[in-house]
């Protein structure tokens, strides 16, 4: 998978497009791995581009893929939280399913946002991906995967979020069922194929039976309850008096 997020690569695409962003934008990618998002972005407006996450393994991946606009990148492989950036330094922030980087489960919404919010010029973009629940979850689906039902919110509650802080929700799009059965999927097959080369690895026999549990559980329940979405807000600029 490109994205750690069920989204397909035509879509993001399609939002990079709108986007009305140029080669002096500066742009903040918090839960880059492998840098795929940060390469589109390059190749698109020849920006500049920092980059955000805690695994050393994927940045490297990442300094790798996106080498040819060296000048144009620098990367962190601390925790947001121990990073300081300039008040309204960039012209736009994603973090496309990794909010778990801003705090606590019931917090990390509200924090991103506020924390991103803090660091975008007026007039500038923050684009989230988070998981909401499209319906109330089966306490048998949150015991069978340990999801805390706090984890997630409503679709339209992740929009009010943004709201709240003066952000205005200008884009949004949701996961298909399709990029959803392909997402998981990817993961089940992964394990699967790792253990057939491995049969004797008791990690990859763990792993195969963990990622059993929430296969089953994603058909019985997760499919219907669990959705993605995709948040464009726009950082209201002042208005002249």
């Amino acid at each position: 998978m490109l994205f750690n997020n069920p989204f397909s690569p035509e879509r993001i695409d399609k939002l990079l497009d709108e986007l009305w962003l140029n080669a002096d934008s500066k742009i903040l990618d918090v839960g880059c791995g492998e840098g795929e998002l940060i390469l589109r972005l390059l190749q698109r407006f020849n920006c500049e581009v920092v980059g955000v996450d805690v695994d050393e393994t994927a940045v490297k991946t990442a300094q790798q893929k996106t080498a040819p606009f060296a000048p144009n990148t620098t990367f962190h492989t601390a925790p947001f939280a121990d990073l300081t950036f300039p008040a309204h330094q960039f012209d736009a922030c994603f973090s496309l399913g990794a909010t778990h980087a801003f705090g606590e489960v019931s917090e990390a919404l509200d924090n991103a946002l506020a924390s991103l919010k803090a660091i975008t010029k007026p007039g500038g973009l923050i684009i989230l991906g988070d998981g909401y629940w499209r319906q109330s979850p089966d306490p048998a689906y949150l015991q069978a995967t340990g999801i805390d039902p706090k984890e997630l919110r409503s679709h339209q509650e992740n929009i009010a979020a943004g709201q709240k802080i003066g952000l205005e929700c200008i884009y949004t799009i949701t996961a298909s069922p399709q990029e959803w059965d392909h997402f998981e999927g990817a993961f089940w097959l992964a394990a699967e194929q790792e253990l057939l080369q491995n049969p004797k690895n008791q990690e990859s026999a763990e792993k195969v039976q963990r990622r059993r549990v929430w296969k089953n559980a994603y058909w019985q329940w997760g499919r219907n309850t669990m959705g993605f979405g995709l948040y464009l807000f726009l950082v209201q600029p002042q208005m002249p008096a």
